[in-house]
């Protein structure tokens, strides 16, 4: 029984997609920063959490679900930050139902004026 229940556990551990998504911010009139849009799956991978701090300080955290099959391979998820900005993140994906370890594009729109682009 106690094999049983560490390997249920490893398993766990192994099944939630987790990674940086490397890209760069821009805001109008600034030069492009290199910033990072991360994620972590959930244990079925359904949906997950993505976070990102951009150049500025703010930090950013939301939600994701994913839409099983989705022939367009679309994903959107809202973020919000720590200081009352908002951020819309629109996805395409490479395999549809797989979320961000998949790969693909994502352009992330800031309220306040500004543009998170990146390719995985």
């Amino acid at each position: 029984m106690r094999l049983l229940s560490a390997g249920l556990a490893v398993g766990s551990l192994a099944a939630c997609a987790h990674g940086p998504i490397p890209g760069s911010f821009t805001r109008p009139h600034e030069a492009p920063a290199a910033t990072v849009l991360n994620y972590e799956s959930s244990f079925l991978g359904g949906s997950g959490t993505l976070w990102m701090t951009l150049p500025s300080g703010e930090n950013f955290t939301g939600p994701y679900r994913l839409v099983p099959h989705d022939p367009n391979r679309q994903m959107t998820a809202s973020l919000t930050g720590d200081r009352g900005s908002t951020m819309v993140c629109r996805f395409t994906l490479k395999e549809p139902g797989v979320g961000p370890a998949g790969g693909g594009t994502v352009q992330c729109q800031l309220s306040t004026g500004g543009l998170f682009d990146a390719s995985f």
